[in-house]
């Protein structure tokens, strides 16, 4: 199975995407700093595919937590 990160995908289209990602057989990794988002919406992902998809809580904009990362 291909991973693909998808930045935001905790937010409206980001969700969406992640859910059509898992159908056509990827992988996802979420990245979002939940500021236009809720942490909520990942169970909303796993009810829908019954899929446990990994998530990080990262700000992209703070060097040092992605170099970290």
């Amino acid at each position: 199975m291909k991973k693909i990160l998808v930045t935001g995908g905790l937010g409206y289209i980001g969700s969406h995407t992640v859910v059509e990602l898992q159908n056509s057989g990827y992988e996802p990794i979420i990245i979002d700093n939940l500021s236009n988002s809720n942490l909520k919406v990942l169970e909303g992902i796993t009810n829908i595919n019954g899929k446990t998809t990994v998530f990080e809580k990262l700000e992209l904009r703070e060097k040092y937590d992605v170099r970290n990362y």
